[in-house]
């Protein structure tokens, strides 16, 4: 009973992500292909899709732009997006890659 005294519905423990997951907006997708950011990926066979409360959702079921991490397979498929929440995108803010010029072909 003490217990219920400090329960919050709204409360969430923090995400933690893999050290290899990346950070990106999906905008756009026609299931099983994702654009995020600049590439797009296909989802993996057994790929899933974690919204905001930590819940698993059905990939052929989300709609709409996105900020996420996620991770691909060693075959370069999507294993899990995860859809972030206004806090944890401000928490893991992209990494920009600068763009290098292209370099002369040596002959």
């Amino acid at each position: 009973m003490f217990a219920l005294l400090f329960y919050r519905p709204d409360a969430q423990a923090a995400r933690n992500f893999p050290q290899d997951a990346r950070r990106g907006t999906i905008t756009e997708h026609q299931y099983p292909h994702y654009k995020i950011d600049a590439s797009t990926y296909r989802i993996a066979a057994g790929g899933r899709i974690i919204n905001q409360k930590n819940l698993i959702i059905m990939p052929a079921s989300f709609y709409g732009k996105a900020e996420v991490m996620y991770r691909l397979d060693n075959r370069g498929d999507l294993s899990v997006i995860w859809l972030l929440t206004r806090e944890e995108s401000e928490l893991y803010p992209k990494q920009i890659t600068p763009v290098l010029p292209e370099q002369p072909v040596a002959r």
